[in-house]
């Protein structure tokens, strides 16, 4: 098993800071909280909102207001159900076509910090940020219900393994704004689940400290997307810095390391993983470039 290079320690701690990944879950309309449902006539598409959140951050470093969190009116992010192929196929059996919404995660993530300032009597990284009162008003005003769930994670330089594992070179989709073309993976949750539950489960069985982390990651995976319904998606958004790798054979080399360790084929799983790690090793070379 050592032939496996430790595949999950080493792909994870190739990451840094600067060019960001994003997996992100889309939700039907009725499944969004009270702090985010009014806001979806100002529901923008990807692009256009993530330019949009920028401005906004912009403008609020230029001229604060009064309130120290951001603002609580931030646009959601829309996308059609059938923006995953796998989608489309589902609506074909007659059911119509429905928008998913992901929630902006700035306002979430404020007032998690704040709230556990407000907890441990005031931590030094808000404090130098608001002012210690604002901190404590705006924890005290806090409630459970802004923590779950969270609908977003990011990574630096790379894509975590573990991703791929919900994925399949069927999943991918390109889209153009503004003349850029965009390059997705999007699949509905539930099928997503049942792929990373099992490679979780293959992982786990064929055993052995160089697969640990990445057991521990597809576990902990499973478990985020379980929070979700059939009815949303989960989106791999790709950057312009990854154009270079698409189209982008990791989700097959993923699934091809994944029955071959089923089938107990362990060097051919460590091709498979030396596959995808080498695709990704110049970009997360980026990490120590000057």
């Amino acid at each position: 098993m050592a032939q496996l290079l430790q595949v999950g320690r080493t792909f994870r701690s190739a990451t840094g800071i600067p060019h960001r990944f994003a997996l992100r879950v889309y939700v039907p309309a009725e499944e969004l909280d009270a702090a985010y449902a009014p806001l979806l006539p100002r529901a923008l598409p990807p692009e256009e909102a993530g330019v949009n959140e920028l401005t906004e951050q912009l403008a609020r470093l230029a001229e604060p207001g009064d309130d120290p969190l951001p603002p609580a009116v931030e646009p959601l992010w829309t996308l059609p159900f059938s923006a995953a192929p796998r989608g489309r196929d589902m609506l074909a059996a007659g059911v119509g076509d429905f928008p998913v919404y992901h929630p902006p995660q700035r306002l979430r993530r404020s007032l998690r910090l704040v709230a556990l300032a407000e907890e441990e009597g005031g931590q030094p990284l808000p404090n130098l940020l608001i002012p210690e009162d604002a901190v404590r008003a705006a924890g005290e005003l806090v409630s459970r219900e802004h923590f779950v769930p969270v609908h977003a994670r990011e990574s630096a330089f790379t894509v975590p393994m573990a991703w791929f594992s919900l994925f399949t070179a069927q999943d991918r989709t390109e889209s153009f704004h503004h003349g850029n073309r965009v390059h997705r993976c999007a699949v509905p949750v539930d099928l997503a689940t049942r792929r990373v539950v099992r490679a979780a489960q293959v992982v786990e069985d064929a055993g052995g400290e160089d697969l640990e982390d990445l057991a521990e990651d597809l576990t902990h995976l499973g478990r985020w997307l379980g929070a979700f319904s059939a009815n949303s998606l989960v989106v791999l958004h790709y950057g312009s810095l990854a154009d270079p790798f698409q189209p982008d054979e990791s989700p097959q080399d993923f699934a091809d390391a994944v029955e071959l360790l089923a089938a107990q084929d362990t060097h051919g799983a460590a091709v498979a993983f030396r596959r995808l790690m080498h695709r990704w090793l110049p970009l997360a070379h980026l990490e120590s470039a000057s």
